[in-house]
């Protein structure tokens, strides 16, 4: 870099600094009171939100209600919400259909021990949707990739598991790896290690899941080609870290290498689910899975 290209990326660097600041203000300004619901949430939650990624300096807009496309804050300011609860709330806030659907449902009850016909409602809509024939309820993503995972280390007898690097699938410890690894920690790019997410990840668990980078097929089949391998677990389209498209072919491939070795192949269609499409991701590039988790897509409506 020379003299005057120096010059003037320190004069950028300050331009900038100043730009954050400034608007960093306008921002605490703006969000008082948000300011001291977080303060009093802090004293009773945990970074005073109920889950981790909500927490950011230096303190979260806390919303008061939503409707349609707007959200409001408890200082009276609107936003437009471009999140729409990474795909749960497809419908918007508080639809008027869905509204509809809820009060009339909230007349019959809100839970039983015993099934309900709504069960078998839901599930042959899935069905027609994902060409899978059976469907098992579950409270929340977590729960249902955690299921997929166990239902296929039992139908196959073994216990290793393959994850993407940079994917998530959920807050269980099997998946809690490598998600946003230290690049210092994060080993070779196309043979990368298995970095706990957070304390509290066992040796063991660690040890039966493997990485594999995305879009990378040698990579996968190197480690399902020890034979030890339950399943791989992956989102169609990466959405953890951007959205990152499968290359031509990619999943075509990685449902014939697993059917090869005999691992059980799982969508995590959590978030792409509905939102891609009538049957998902899974419907859009034609590739069939042994095992499809759905949640936050098909949760609002």
């Amino acid at each position: 870099m020379s003299a005057t290209e120096s010059i003037h990326h320190d004069e950028l660097v300050t331009r900038a600094r100043a730009i954050t600041a400034r608007e960093l203000q306008v921002y605490i300004d703006r969000t008082k009171g948000s300011q001291r619901a977080t303060d009093r949430a802090r004293k009773v939650l945990p970074l005073g939100v109920p889950s981790s990624f909500q927490a950011y300096d230096p303190h979260p807009i806390v919303v008061s209600r939503a409707q349609g496309p707007w959200m409001e804050d408890v200082d009276g300011n609107r936003y437009t919400d471009y999140d729409m609860g990474f795909g749960a709330l497809f419908a918007g806030h508080c639809h008027p259909l869905v509204r509809e659907a809820v009060e009339r449902q909230l007349d019959n009850g809100t839970l039983f021990v015993t099934p309900c016909e709504l069960n078998a409602d839901v599930a042959e809509l899935l069905a027609q949707r994902y060409g899978l024939p059976m469907w098992r309820f579950t409270n929340s993503g977590t729960e249902a990739t955690m299921d997929a995972i166990r239902v296929a280390r039992g139908v196959t007898g073994r216990e290793k598991l393959v994850k993407v690097e940079g994917g998530y699938h959920g807050h269980h410890d099997e998946v809690m790896i490598s998600m946003k690894p230290p690049l210092s920690e994060a080993g070779p790019a196309d043979d990368p290690r298995a970095i706990p997410a957070t304390a509290g990840i066992t040796r063991a668990v660690l040890a039966d899941t493997k990485v594999v980078p995305y879009n990378n097929l040698a990579a996968l089949e190197r480690v399902l080609a020890a034979g030890d391998v339950a399943a791989f677990i992956v989102e169609p389209v990466m959405e953890n870290i951007g959205i990152c498209m499968p290359q031509t072919g990619y999943l075509q491939a990685v449902r014939e290498m697993t059917r090869t070795y005999g691992t059980m192949l799982i969508f995590d269609e959590v978030k792409t689910g509905i939102t891609a499409g009538w049957g998902g991701a899974t419907g859009v590039f034609g590739v069939q899975p042994d095992l499809v988790t759905l949640a936050k897509s098909i949760g609002g409506g």
